[in-house]
């Protein structure tokens, strides 16, 4: 294993990652330096920390608009930021990744994507300011298994977690705070996934969007979002919604703090604490169904009788 450093030994990342062989590790020193392509396995790519070195100016040479592509497996990202970039900061296209102290804000597109892969690991990442949402995870109805830990994603123009046709991924112990949308977002058939001990604060939108069956909500904290706190759309099956705070959202009539709607069945509703929600703090639309509510301390409900 060889140790090439940017800018000492190669003059950019891409020319230290062209002479570089599978289990190298590139070390970026402190500074400003071009997008780069990821396209050889095994590598460690590390900064001097975020804020530091930092990704800016030329993009990818394989997109020529990304920030950083990643064609290959087991790579590892570590320590920087990567800022304005046409449209993803981060695109990942490859498996067994790690991301770890990465700060990805004011892309014109998301602030880090995963495509079509799976078994990634991101841990104490940053995505903030970006046009479109802050992390973007699209996948062919298939296992993801990516899981994402202390990750804040602030202030983006969509947002802030958005998963996409892809199952049995993680968020834990992340916010999502301030996005333009959604906090959380589960589209197009993304089951079996999970949301433990997260902080989904101050979303225009609604807090979490199920959009999907099969997914478990415990333990978060969902406050102050102008849309729903949560909303099970019809159709929603299966899914486990346990011992959440949502307090303060919704903004009219159609709103509530745990919203489930007409023809979403099977849902489990239990030990959550609900209060201060517009219109009510939890609404059954259909009625209670098939669905299971129990032991959920709130102030108001439709019908009457589920809170405790």
């Amino acid at each position: 294993m060889t140790i090439r450093v940017v800018p000492t030994e190669f003059a950019t990342i891409q020319d230290a990652i062209d002479a570089a062989v599978a289990g190298d590790s590139i070390q970026i020193l402190a500074g400003t330096f071009d997008g780069f392509n990821v396209n050889k396995e095994r590598l460690k790519i590390f900064g001097c920390g975020i804020g530091k070195t930092i990704i800016a100016g030329n993009p990818s040479p394989d997109s020529g608009t990304n920030g950083i592509d990643v064609n290959a497996n087991q790579t590892t990202l570590q320590g920087f930021t990567v800022q304005g970039f046409n449209e993803n900061g981060v695109l990942v296209n490859s498996n067994f990744v790690i991301m770890t102290e990465i700060e990805s804000k004011f892309n014109m597109r998301d602030g880090i994507g995963l495509i079509s892969n799976l078994n990634n690991l991101l841990i104490n990442i940053v995505a903030s300011n970006n046009r479109r949402s802050g992390f973007n995870c699209l996948g062919g109805f298939g296992n993801g298994k990516h899981c994402l830990i202390n990750f804040l994603s602030t202030q983006n123009h969509s947002i802030g977690f958005r998963v996409t046709e892809l199952d049995n991924n993680k968020i834990i112990n992340s916010t999502s705070n301030k996005n333009l949308l959604h906090g959380i977002d589960f589209q197009n058939a993304s089951e079996f996934n999970a949301l433990f001990g997260n902080k989904i604060l101050n979303n225009n939108g609604n807090g979490v969007d199920s959009g999907t069956s099969n997914n478990m909500f415990i333990e978060n904290l969902i406050c102050n979002n102008e849309g729903n706190g949560i909303l099970l759309s019809s159709f929603d099956i299966a899914n486990i919604i346990d011992s959440n705070i949502v307090r303060n959202n919704g903004n009219d009539d159609t709103t509530a703090g745990i919203l489930v709607e007409d023809s979403a069945p099977d849902n489990i509703i239990r030990f959550n604490k609900a209060k201060n929600n517009i219109d009510l703090d939890i609404e059954a639309e259909g009625g209670i169904g098939t669905n299971i509510y129990d032991g959920n301390k709130c102030e108001n409900s439709s019908p009457n009788g589920l809170c405790t």
